[in-house]
């Protein structure tokens, strides 16, 4: 996804073209995780941590999307589709 590429959001089918792009901005490589099995009923606490594992959407991107029917949002890079891509001269 590049800037000017023309997307659509695939939960509502809006049409848009890429402003901006922020790159890493939401999520994590990975996370600290709890493995061992919790009985019903106990707390969890910070100190059960047993791991560090990956998380499970990863890092994405911020994108500002300037859509043709309203002003212009952000949205993460999951939530969108490239439909055309800018053409670049080399």
């Amino acid at each position: 996804m590049q800037i000017d590429d023309v997307v659509r959001e695939i939960k509502t089918g809006r049409i848009g073209f890429v402003e901006k792009i922020d790159t890493d901005y939401y999520g994590s490589q990975q996370a600290f995780k709890i493995y061992q099995k919790i009985p019903r009923g106990f707390c969890i606490r910070s100190e059960m941590v047993d791991g560090i594992g990956p998380t499970k959407k990863g890092v994405r991107d911020r994108i500002m999307v300037c859509w043709t029917d309203g002003h212009p949002e952000y949205r993460s890079s999951e939530e969108l589709e490239v439909i055309s891509e800018k053409e670049t001269h080399v």
